[in-house]
């Protein structure tokens, strides 16, 4: 998962490292072979002497340093041996360890922040981040690479520490919009249960898989819930829901091949709140956005059950195809959550940084995998973590 998205990411920060810590390490500009080799002479009789400051943390001696080049100047045939040895050493003295000892930290260039910005850029927008999102996240980087000094002495975890900040900033729009696990909590704790949940989505994308899924994982935390199978177009998904229940260990409550599926969802509810179940999960048929039957169907469903929660569940190996689709169905129905399935088969991973961004929508949990405990509740940092190098 990530891994094409972590690829790009990481080749674009690295190659701005290694670009920075080569302008860090290099010598000062040369003016002229005669100028240059007088200053390599001095350079190296005072070397010793700004090496040994340098190692030891201690402020070098101006005036010392200026003496000691003066004399080793006028004897121009012993120096200029010394320099022979020494060049090597003076670069590294007098560009890495000045630089890096003395001056700390360096600040980046704009030429430098605008190549780096166009190389994130393509990165993202190969790897199906959206649009809009990319654009946003480069914006906020711009402005704190313009603003940040960085230590010369750790630049690689400087700059990945930069646009991890940023990345976060992106992730953490929209999630503070809902909570599965406090609004099921919180119903519990004041009585008003069940918790009724109602899940729809494309065909395919392995809605009632990842029902299962939260259903195991609630009975896990010792929340009682059951299964409505109201996918009732299709005999086959009746039986694939009850197949996962009775795998998962909950109830399911069923109708026949071709009946009102708000009725069984409607039933489901009676069902649990007779016996105190905590949480109706509602599987729907997979649908596509454009067909306006099963649009009006699904709002029946939502208007005899009344959800708690609606969460639409897609596929994130759709990329941006996704956030289309959850757009349409938002000017039909109102959903509150989003869970990405097969992430584990996402090589690009882009889509996850920028549906919720773009819909505005929270993104709830990530499948990644087929068994029922290949469930990851989404966290930003948990994404932050998947994209970017390891320092």
């Amino acid at each position: 998962m990530f891994d094409e998205l972590k690829k790009r990411l990481s080749s674009a920060i690295k190659g701005m490292v290694r670009k920075e810590e080569d302008e860090i390490g290099k010598p000062p500009e040369e003016h002229g072979d005669a100028e240059n080799e007088n200053q390599k002479q001095g350079s190296a009789g005072a070397v010793a002497h700004i090496e040994n400051a340098i190692e030891t943390d201690k402020p070098i001696d101006a005036q010392k340093e200026n003496t000691h080049v003066a004399t080793t100047e006028r004897d121009g045939k012993q120096a200029a041996g010394r320099a022979h040895d020494g060049r090597e050493a003076i670069k590294i003295s007098l560009s890495t360890k000045i630089k890096g000892k003395i001056v700390g930290s360096v600040a980046l260039n704009n030429d430098d922040i605008a190549h780096f910005l166009e190389v994130l850029r393509v990165s993202m927008l190969e790897s199906d981040v959206a649009y809009d999102t990319t654009e946003e996240f480069i914006g906020m980087l711009d402005r704190k690479l313009h603003l940040l000094r960085f230590d010369s002495r750790n630049l690689s975890s400087s700059m990945i520490g930069a646009v991890r900040e940023s990345l976060l900033e992106i992730l953490n729009k929209n999630q503070a919009h809902m909570n599965l696990d406090k609004l099921i909590n919180d119903s519990i704790s004041s009585g008003k249960t069940p918790v009724r949940i109602l899940f729809l989505g494309p065909n395919g994308a392995g809605k009632t898989t990842m029902i299962a899924k939260l259903a195991h994982m609630l009975k896990s935390k010792g929340i009682s819930c059951a299964m409505s199978a109201s996918d009732t177009f299709r005999a086959a998904a009746i039986e694939q829901t009850e197949f996962h229940a009775n795998r998962v260990g909950v109830p399911v409550i069923k109708g026949s091949y071709g009946a009102d599926p708000a009725s069984v969802a409607f039933d489901a509810i009676a069902y649990a709140k007779s016996h105190r179940i905590n949480v109706v999960l509602i599987d729907t048929a997979g649908r596509q956005e454009t067909n306006k039957n099963l649009i009006s169907e699904i709002q029946k469903i939502s208007r005899i059950t009344e959800p708690d929660a609606t969460i639409f569940i897609g596929e994130s190996t759709s990329g941006n195809r996704i956030a289309e689709q959850i757009n349409e169905f938002s000017k039909s129905i109102k959903i509150d959550g989003i869970i990405l399935t097969k992430l584990d088969c996402d090589a690009k991973g882009g889509s996850a940084v920028s549906i919720s961004d773009i819909t505005g929508i929270p993104i709830l949990f990530f499948g990644t995998g087929e068994s029922y405990d290949a469930l990851v509740e989404y966290r930003p940092e948990f994404v932050a973590d998947a994209v970017l190098p390891n320092n």
